[in-house]
């Protein structure tokens, strides 16, 4: 059976800005890489309005990206 060992973590945050010519939300991602793998989702999320907080438009959609290497 294989094993899986945490080798990093990437939050990502979505800011709303605005309206495109389609009609639909237009996002604006900012990726933060070098996240602590131990962090839970509640500390990240806070992190995430902490930065939305200064920033010019809304904060959408909050997703952690984490990668393993797999050993089997």
């Amino acid at each position: 059976m294989a094993d899986q060992i945490p080798v990093s973590s990437t939050l990502r945050v979505d800011f709303e800005t605005g309206i495109n010519e389609k009609g639909s939300i237009a996002f604006k991602r900012r990726t933060f890489t070098n996240i602590r793998i131990e962090a839970n989702a509640d500390q990240l999320f806070s992190t995430a309005a902490a930065i939305a907080s200064v920033q010019n438009y809304p904060m959408g959609e909050v997703t952690r990206v984490d990668t393993y290497s797999l050993i089997g």
